[in-house]
This record gives C-alpha cells, structure tokens and sequence, in this order.
C-alpha cells in the first residue's frame, strides 16, 4: 500500500526540531559577522552564503552542521590551498576556542557545541557563479558550484510539486540505517541519485521510493560486473563528478543494499493488507514511519 499518512509522519519525525535551526541559525549569523569584521579576513574583500544540506533544506533531525562557503579575492593559481586554510584558521582561532583545518575546509565547534565549515572559495568568473575552493591534500583548487546546487534543488522541488526534497530526506534516513558504514553513501551522492531518478511528479510517496530504488538498480548494477564506479554528476554542476571519492567496495555495498531495498519497497507497495504492508515498509524506516501525530 502507498500509506502516504505514514510517509508525511515519517517525514515529520526526521524534520530537523525548531530547536535544532534556531540553533544553526545563531551560530552561522555569529561566524559570518565574525568572517565580515575580522581584522585579516576582511583585506581579501569577503562575503559568505549557506551551503551543504542545510542550506538546500535537506537535513535530518538535528542538523549534523552547516556549510558556510567564505568568498575571497585572492590569485588561486599563485597561492597554496594548504596556506589559505592555515590563515582562515588562524583569523577564526581570535574568536572560537575549538578550530580544526581539514581538506578543504576549517571547522569550528562553537560553545554550544555545534559544528561550521567554512570553506573558503575564489570566484571563477563572478560571484553568483562556480567557485575555485582548496583541496588542500592533493594541493590543487577545485571548481564546484555551491549557489547551481542550491538553485537546482529550488527548481527540481518545484517541478515536482515539493516531492523532490522531501524524498531526498526519506532516502537519506534509510541510507543512514543502513547496518555497514561502507554502505552509507555520502549524503550527497544519495541527493544526485535522487535527483536523476526523479524524472516527473510521482502518484505518491510509497510508488517514487520504489521507482527511485529500481531506477538506481538500473542504472549502475551493470557496473558492478565491470569492477568500477559509475561517474555521477552533481546536479547543480553537471561537470563534477560527485562519485570520485567513492571506493568500489563501498560502492558495491550501497548497490547490495539497494537491490535488497527495491524489493522490500515493492512488496510494500503490493501488500493489500495495511498492517502487513506497514510492518515491510518499517524494514526500511523504522518506527519512525508511523501516522502524523
């Protein structure tokens, strides 16, 4: 059965709670007044935005963190992604007491606990477009293109009548309770999964997760034969590879988990019995998936 009922309260129990963005909300208003006045940032001309899935509305239930892209003007092709990290972090250490640099960000921990990256980016061509941002291990800048991610979620949840983020967040819960860490794909990976997968406005919530899980099936279980993982495109900036990170046998541990998944779902979807049907599609979800309170 679809138990659109049960998917709405599955979907209002993996919401992130008013308490958790209040909180993201206060600490990356306070980081990035910080990133505007700072004494060294502000020589290189800033100005931040919200990136990640906080920013394109897809997070779970308490917001792990928030992406804040730090835009500079400064000479990429002279200047080592290693020192641009090193002198964020240094800046950002005169006001936070818990500052890590990492690849291709710096993080901070504030007081209440809670985690920001701030990655810092070089327009490619202008500031509304793709940006340049360090990686700093393979000591190169990559191109990506945060505010192509951040419009393309606007639109693709348009076309499909507010279903696209919605389940983005249903297929990011059931890939986080996934029982190996291998098969838990980056968040990201699911989002672009879900997005190629979705092609128009589905009937219903229970049909699209099962469309979307044969759909992937589909796609990439031929890969598997071959050894390889599929190139993936970012959505919002169709030349990045989002999969280039991914290692075969994590891939291959996702695609287990998927065919398995495509087959729960469809015996979900098929069962005519409400309660049998809700006990099957509970094999993907958990006890969240249960009537709106």
């Amino acid at each position: 059965m679809e138990l659109n009922s049960y998917f709405q309260g599955l979907l209002s129990n993996i919401e992130p709670s008013p308490t958790a963005v209040k909180k993201a909300k206060k600490a990356h208003e306070d980081l990035r007044t910080f990133l505007k006045t700072d004494d060294e940032i502000s020589k290189a001309d800033p100005d931040s935005y919200l990136s990640g899935s906080y920013a394109r509305d897809t997070a779970l239930n308490t917001i792990k963190d928030v992406d804040v892209i730090l835009l500079i003007d400064l000479d990429h092709k002279t200047t080592e992604p290693a020192v641009v990290i090193a002198w964020i972090q240094a800046s950002l250490q005169k006001n936070y007491s818990k500052v890590v640099a990492q690849g291709r960000s710096v993080q901070v921990t504030t007081g209440t606990d809670f985690d920001l990256d701030v990655v810092p980016s070089v327009p490619i061509s202008h500031r509304n477009g793709p940006v340049w941002i360090p990686d700093r291990d393979a000591h190169a800048w990559v191109a990506t293109h945060p505010k192509g991610q951040l419009a393309f979620g606007v639109q693709k949840n348009d076309a499909t009548d507010g279903f696209y983020k919605h389940l983005v967040k249903i297929m990011k819960h059931w890939k986080d309770r996934l029982p190996t860490e291998a098969a838990r794909a980056n968040s990201y990976i699911v989002e672009s999964l879900v997005a190629e997968s979705l092609v128009s406005t589905p009937a219903s919530y229970g049909r699209a997760v099962v469309d979307i899980l044969r759909s992937i099936h589909t796609r990439y279980a031929p890969y598997l034969a071959a050894g390889s993982v599929p190139r993936i495109s970012d959505p919002g900036y169709p030349s990045v590879n989002v999969t280039k990170r991914w290692k075969f046998h994590e891939f291959s541990a996702f695609m287990k988990e998927i065919q398995s998944a495509a087959k729960t779902a469809g015996s979900a979807l098929e069962e005519e019995d409400k309660n049998a049907s809700v006990i099957v599609w509970k094999k993907l979800f958990g006890d969240k998936f249960r009537p709106k309170e």
